[in-house]
């Protein structure tokens, strides 16, 4: 594993990441990641709280296009992960707290595959099964344990 973690650190791709003065380079990656963080963990978040009944007035099947855009910013969020981890890969490769994090951005992700299905079998008057609940208040969870995991990942 050592050597694959090397060799991917080594990649022109990772080199060019890593130590490219250009603005396009690291600092466009993380600007990128982080944004497309913000909209995913943000679209999920407006499908939580309204689950948990707040903004009862808009109604959920008018939420079910907050899946596409999280679609696509996790994408944007997968490519630039790749790129960040590829600059750094023979560190970030041997700490567990990455692990942690992909773990918990699976989880958030079955979450939200889960909330999509609630939302489109959702009746006419909205109500939404008690495991509504349980599965926004689970996404918050998650998707903040996974921001804090990646984080963490500076400093551990």
């Amino acid at each position: 594993m050592s050597d694959v973690l090397t060799w991917l650190e080594a990649t022109a791709l990772a080199t060019w990441t890593r130590q490219s003065s250009s603005l396009w380079a690291y600092p466009t990656v993380l600007t990128f990641h982080t944004v497309g963080l913000g909209i995913v963990v943000g679209a999920s978040a407006v499908i939580d709280l309204r689950l948990l009944g707040v903004a009862r007035k808009i109604s959920l099947e008018s939420l079910s296009g907050l899946f596409r855009l999280i679609a696509w910013a996790f994408a944007l969020n997968a490519a630039t992960g790749i790129l960040l981890f590829m600059a750094d890969a023979t560190t970030k490769g041997r700490q567990p707290i990455l692990y942690i994090k992909l773990s918990l951005i699976g989880l958030a992700l079955w979450d939200t595959l889960y909330a999509r299905r609630l939302l489109r079998a959702a009746p006419a008057d909205d109500s939404v099964a008690r495991h509504g609940r349980f599965v926004a208040v689970s996404s918050l969870i998650l998707w903040t344990a996974a921001i804090a995991a990646g984080r963490l990942m500076a400093y551990v």
